[in-house]
């Protein structure tokens, strides 16, 4: 009696119609810069951009970030970063050497986030720090990203009396995956302590790490004034699996990339090492597979004037040409500076139609 009890309540559950499974919340829509910023009070949330946002006058303090957005092919521009987050994580040269280290970006951490379909325009990283520190568009620091279809235009500059430190387009340091991007961006590296020798990266995609690319896209201009290790690349300054177990089975790649670049440097280091290279400054990984890769330009422009660092304007007391574009339909305006004196060029403040953007 009892056996048939149960199996009459076995095919009770069998003839029961299946409950729909839960529905995934909607991402929480952002609109405004103060929505934006609240993002850091639920780093681990859903979120996509229902507008361009404007960043102007914003004092913007890059914060972690662990959650999914999707910018939804809107535009944050006119970002502003002058110093690192509060975040610390451990960074590694190739010698796989630990580093307490500081991080800045739109975001200064970047982990297990995913964001896709975003651009950054002109964004500007500024950061002068004692600490080591990685410095990017989007990140700092990522670890297990996923990125895709981003777009970062702007300048990072960094300047340092630490030991370790670099610049990326769009992750300083890290791992993870990054596609279908673009980086448009000037990069600055100044190693202002002549007593250390430093570990400097740059990228035009990432500085640091193992991040693996595909059908990513750089345009940089590279400026690295290094009283240590130079190493710096079109795509990734060095590619270094530094966790013991990915060691094992990683299989990492750079591919379908384009670089059009121009990296100035100085190494001023009796040891040697100045690695600067058109896709990865110095791949460390015996299994990374660089292929497929294209450049259209990539000078790799060695200094040996140390007692100058190298920047991108180089007049003392600048002359500059002002012109403004204003906005239009489908387009930013902007403004545009050139110096009558030394060429140097570049283009901020840019602004949308009324009512286009917020």
């Amino acid at each position: 009696m009892k056996r048939t009890l149960l199996l009459a309540a076995a095919l009770l559950l069998l003839a029961a119609p299946a409950l729909p499974a839960a529905a995934a919340p909607a991402p929480i829509e952002i609109r405004t810069a103060g929505e934006l910023a609240s993002v850091a009070q639920n780093p681990g949330g859903s979120y996509i951009l229902a507008a361009d946002i404007d960043l102007k006058g914003v004092p913007w303090v890059p914060f972690a970030f662990s959650g999914v957005l999707d910018g939804a092919g809107h535009t944050i521009y006119n970002l502003r970063v002058p110093l690192p987050g509060r975040e610390r994580e451990t960074s590694y040269d190739g010698n796989r050497v630990q580093y307490d280290t500081v991080y800045a970006g739109l975001f200064s951490t970047l982990k297990g986030a995913a964001v896709r379909n975003l651009t950054l325009l002109n964004a500007v990283v500024r950061v002068s720090t004692a600490e080591n520190c990685f410095a990017a568009g989007l990140a700092g620091f990522a670890q297990g990203v996923a990125i895709e279809n981003v777009r970062v235009t702007g300048r990072v500059y960094l300047d340092i009396t630490s030991r370790m430190g670099g610049v990326g387009g769009i992750v300083g340091f890290g791992d993870g995956v990054v596609r279908d991007s673009r980086a448009e961006v000037e990069l600055v590296f100044v190693d202002l302590n002549r007593r250390v020798k430093c570990e400097q990266f740059l990228g035009g995609i990432a500085a640091c790490g193992y991040l693996d690319m595909e059908n990513c896209s750089v345009l940089m201009e590279g400026y690295a004034s290094v009283h240590g290790y130079v190493h710096s690349g079109g795509l990734l300054g060095m590619y270094h699996v530094h966790d013991d177990q990915e060691r094992k089975v990683h299989r990492g790649y750079v591919r379908g990339c384009t670089v059009d670049a121009h990296i100035r440097f100085f190494e001023n280091n009796k040891d040697r090492r100045a690695y600067c290279r058109r896709f990865v400054g110095e791949p460390l990984d015996r299994h990374l597979a660089v292929e497929d890769n294209v450049y259209t330009r990539f000078v790799r422009d060695e200094r040996t004037n140390y007692r100058v660092n190298l920047l991108p304007e180089t007049c003392e007391t600048p002359d500059y040409a002002i012109a403004v574009t204003p906005p239009a339909p489908g387009a930013f305006g902007f403004t545009a500076y050139a110096c009558r004196t030394c060429g140097y060029a570049w283009t901020d403040d840019y602004t949308a139609l009324p009512g286009v953007a917020e």
